[in-house]
């Protein structure tokens, strides 16, 4: 008699059976822990290896240095040390959001790919860095990462000194995202979010307009494709810096588009600089922002081609408080309500020669500055052609369609118009209504996120 033996195959298929079963868990366990999916862009995503506990800096450091794609590292209540992560696509978290304290060094993303930090409480006082060539002190640094993620972090740093920034972003950055985070207090200078790049070695011309109409070369090594969303920042003082730098690098990244969203933020008593929110780059959206009572503007202060629209500035008549201005080319302003500022509601900027030795802002040219409500301009209404060396009034712009009441008289003042076209503008009737629901605490912050 023959007796009939399994082929190989035959055996192998309970154990590919299982191996296929275990697999399918492993996805779902990734799921229960709340990391698929967690961003507004597509990111690399891989099966989870392992979640690694830890309670210590040195547990922390040791998962850190041994993680493999798809790594999850939990940290437990307490405190520990800054870190450096040095591996792609592994997530570090609080297992109780805010109950992970950062209490000394930094963190920092070093040249990585597909890491998300969520959950933590910051407190340190940071430390000092060679950025980009240059010594900056910071407490988060996205060091030319990609598709990284902070969220659901609470950041109030503690003991820092002058000029320290709480977040920067340099070099080859591209892709990342600050979300669901609370900023504040802070009364010491220095930026809550500061997205930049380098500088060094990069030769500029003394006379900007050929690089201001596009023909200035590409600066590889500054942070691009930036979204800073639903995050909450407050209660600056005088003494600290604009909230929010997108750019800060002079004419080595005025003209680069760099493309940063800053969307759906909360921002209450950001009274850290004349510019809350100050952009020095090309291509940038800032929109549907909520700003109470901060003092300073929405400030385009150089760069082109960026739109500022459906943000609520509610200022409340607080001394200092504005709403918006700009300088340079092509830029959209529309959809925003402005209510109750103590400076100017809007300000197209005159601007310098781009050839004059004192050069300070730019000439405005082809702004579309449409569909904008201003109310309660009761001290300072909107200016068209402000500043400058008086010479080079805005060139090519359209004002039209913007409702603007208040006590104030006039509530367009022409200093410098140059041949801006006015159409369908209203400057009496009541107040229009106001066109969005302001962002709470309730919607933006930690408090809105959960993994």
């Amino acid at each position: 008699m023959i007796t009939l033996q399994p082929h190989s195959y035959v055996r192998k298929i309970p154990l590919l059976l299982f191996s296929l079963l275990a697999v399918i868990i492993t996805a779902c366990q990734k799921t229960d822990t709340g990391i698929a999916g967690p961003a507004l862009r597509e990111q690399k995503t891989s099966l989870v290896t392992s979640i690694i506990n830890v309670s210590t800096s040195a547990a922390l450091n040791t998962a850190l240095s041994n993680a493999t794609d798809g790594d999850i590292i939990v940290l437990a209540d307490g405190s520990y040390s800054g870190f450096t992560v040095t591996k792609n696509n592994i997530t570090i978290q609080a297992a109780n959001k805010g109950k992970a304290i950062i209490t000394s060094g930094i963190i920092r993303y070093q040249q990585i790919s597909g890491v998300t930090i969520q959950g933590l409480k910051i407190t340190t006082s940071g430390a000092s860095k060679t950025v980009d060539g240059e010594s900056f002190k910071l407490a988060v640094w996205f060091e030319a990462s990609d598709d990284c993620r902070l969220a659901g972090c609470t950041i109030v740093l503690s003991g820092h000194s002058k000029t320290t920034d709480w977040i920067m972003l340099s070099g080859n950055s591209n892709n990342n995202r600050i979300d669901h985070n609370e900023f504040g207090a802070n009364n010491i200078e220095g930026h809550y979010i500061f997205v930049r790049g380098n500088r060094t070695g990069i030769s500029v011309p003394s006379d900007r307009t050929d690089w201001a109409n596009g023909n200035g070369p590409n600066n590889p090594n500054v942070a691009r494709n930036t979204t800073i969303d639903y995050n909450y920042f407050h209660d600056q003082t005088t003494a600290a810096s604009a909230a929010i730098t997108m750019g800060g690098i002079g004419l080595a990244g005025d003209y680069q588009q760099t493309n940063t969203i800053f969307e759906k933020n909360l921002l209450v008593n950001c009274d850290g600089d004349a510019e809350i929110i100050e952009n020095k780059s090309s291509n940038n959206i800032i929109r549907n922002n909520t700003i109470r009572t901060s003092i300073g503007m929405i400030s385009l202060r150089s760069g082109n081609n960026c739109t500022v629209s459906g943000n609520l500035m509610l200022q409340e008549g607080k001394t200092g408080t504005g709403g918006i201005k700009i300088y340079e080319k092509n830029h959209t302003v529309t959809g925003n309500y402005i209510d109750n500022p103590q400076d100017y509601g809007f300000v197209l900027g005159a601007g310098d020669s781009y050839t004059n030795p004192s050069f300070g802002h730019a000439q405005v040219f082809n702004a579309n500055v449409s569909n904008n409500i201003w109310i309660n301009l009761n001290t300072r209404g909107v200016i068209i052609g402000h500043g400058g060396d008086g010479t080079v009034s805005p060139e090519g712009c359209t004002f039209g369609n913007n409702a603007l009441r208040g006590s104030v008289s006039p509530l367009i003042n022409l200093s410098h118009p140059g041949n801006t076209v006015f159409t369908n503008n209203t400057t009496s009737g009541s107040n229009p209504g106001m066109p969005g629901t302001p962002l709470t605490t309730a919607n933006t912050g930690p408090a809105s996120y959960s993994y």
